[in-house]
């Protein structure tokens, strides 16, 4: 299965973006997006469809200590301002959609608990949220899955790139949808 990685960009408190550098070091067809509800639609739009199987999409959750596994991306958009200042919120991401997409693409097995993960119903209602909630609507027939990582003070940037490589491979064993 050929997996497309996205990590974003800097905002906020961080300047190098955790998810930014898993995906750029997953050893993997990867794109970094601009924490920007434009730019996150506009790569969604350009992406042939057909140069991957699965999207595997990587954001940083400032809170979190472990990988948290999103099982659902919530159609809803929080107040905040994007990095070039856009408010889309709060409300909708799409009225005419229905209030929850799941995922496409965890196995069951990957929402185990473990020490370095654990499955997650909130994707927050920031870029990370929109940008799964798009992606599922853009590409209903991919695999598509959304994992939060740590920041580095809480886990180890190189535990880190093992994880994402480990459910990498796992992921590349599954069959094509």
């Amino acid at each position: 299965m050929r997996v497309l990685v996205t990590g974003f960009g800097a905002f906020g408190e961080f300047e190098e973006n955790p998810s930014a550098l898993l995906a750029a070091g997953c050893g993997r067809e990867h794109r970094v997006l601009e924490v920007a509800f434009d730019a996150v639609d506009q790569a969604l739009q350009e992406w042939d469809p057909g140069a991957f199987d699965a999207l595997l999409m990587l954001g940083v959750a400032g809170k979190a200590s472990a990988f948290r596994v999103e099982t659902v991306a919530r159609n809803h958009i929080g107040p905040a301002p994007d990095v070039r200042g856009e408010v889309h919120g709060p409300g909708p991401i799409d009225p005419s959609a229905p209030p929850l997409l799941a995922a496409t693409l965890w196995p069951s097995w990957l929402l185990d608990d473990t020490a370095e993960r654990a499955p997650s119903v909130d994707a927050g209602s920031y870029l990370c949220n929109y940008a799964f909630f798009r992606a599922l609507q853009r590409f209903p027939e991919k695999r598509v899955g959304f994992l939060h990582v740590p920041p580095a003070s809480a886990m180890a940037l190189e535990v880190q790139r093992d994880v994402v490589r480990e459910v990498l491979a796992l992921l590349e064993e599954l069959p094509n949808p």
